[in-house]
């Protein structure tokens, strides 16, 4: 009775079509489970990635908040020149608050950051211009050589670093 019951077993497992029959089934859950680890790497990869450039971005900022202190207090007619490289999609705007550009210079201490999910303020001890002494310093992505320099706005004596490219 052993022998007859190996051979039994033997051709259920052969003629058994039940664990062929649900291979697709499995082929299917495998398959929406890899789909699914694939996207959240995906996302982490994504985040990691704009973490990065907010962080190289706040350290080009950095740089430049360092300098425009150091020149805006000796007064006015000190001049710096830098190289800075700000990220990919990542935008830096010196002198205002998002969405208040235009009250320059009511906000010249201010500056922010922009990527594509966040914005990120500031203040500065130094009040920041652009070229013309009339608004905002704004910089893209990609390698700038710029020029901070203290000038004394006449009409209230202010002392404002122009920030430009040279």
């Amino acid at each position: 009775m052993v022998q007859g019951q190996k051979k039994n077993i033997r051709d259920n497992i052969i003629c058994d079509e039940q664990a062929a029959d649900a291979l697709p089934m499995r082929f299917t859950a495998a398959a929406i489970i890899l789909l699914v680890l694939t996207f959240l790497s995906g996302t982490a990869f994504s985040g990691i990635m704009e973490k990065k450039s907010l962080h190289d971005a706040e350290a080009v900022v950095s740089t430049i908040e360092s300098n425009a202190e150091m020149i805006s207090a000796n007064g006015a007619g000190n001049r710096i020149t830098l190289d800075i490289d700000v990220p990919e999609k990542v935008t830096l705007v010196l002198g205002a608050v998002p969405g208040r550009e235009d009250k320059w210079p009511g906000d010249a201490r201010n500056y922010y950051i922009i990527t594509d999910s966040k914005q990120l303020m500031g203040e500065s001890p130094a009040a920041y211009s652009n070229e013309y002494l009339n608004g905002t310093a704004v910089f893209g992505p990609g390698n700038h050589r710029i020029v901070l320099e203290s000038v004394k706005r006449t009409t209230d004596n202010r002392i404002f670093v122009k920030i430009y490219e040279n």
